[in-house]
């Protein structure tokens, strides 16, 4: 399974962002060995001059509930742009 997390902001309110969504990956790899962890971003600004970022989470069942809550307590203690939107998606077999 794989976890998408994505949210939209204005970079320039949030200028520490990338930095500190990098240090939250590299922590939850830490705390969850196998965890693979991505960022992407959409290459166009919504109407309202703002980016979308998306988290990818794969390797370490993300859908379980211990990391879903370590996400968002890490997410909130950063100060990261909110609402966080999460979305599970699993292979087609």
């Amino acid at each position: 399974m794989t976890l998408y997390v994505y949210f939209k902001f204005i970079v320039s309110d949030h200028p520490m962002t990338l930095k500190l969504i990098r240090g939250m990956q590299e922590q939850l790899s830490q705390e969850y060995p196998g965890l693979e962890c991505d960022l992407l971003k959409r290459p166009n600004l919504d109407e309202e001059g703002r980016e979308t970022w998306m988290e990818i989470y794969r390797g370490v069942m993300p859908q379980s509930s211990p990391f879903m809550e370590r996400l968002a307590e890490l997410a909130l203690k950063n100060d990261l742009p909110q609402p966080r939107r999460s979305e599970v998606f699993i292979p087609v077999e």
